[in-house]
């Protein structure tokens, strides 16, 4: 029986790294909505895209930016 426990506890983490797709790579807890414009990676809340504003590395693909954009 605990084999199958662990099969249960599997099904959730996949479920989270999938969600981690989708939420911003900086503070982990709001839904993405900017990318760099050199890769077009969505890798930005808001909040952090405001930090970032001005460039950084792309948390992607490691590509160097200098201005985010709004993504729909």
């Amino acid at each position: 029986m605990p084999g199958s426990t662990d099969e249960h506890r599997a099904t959730p983490s996949s479920t989270s790294a999938t969600d981690s797709a989708s939420t911003c790579r900086i503070c982990n807890k709001e839904p993405t909505s900017y990318a760099p414009t050199s890769c077009g990676h969505a890798t930005l809340c808001r909040a952090c895209a405001m930090k970032q504003a001005t460039g950084g590395k792309c948390r992607e693909c490691g590509e160097m930016f200098m201005e985010v954009r709004r993504v729909d």
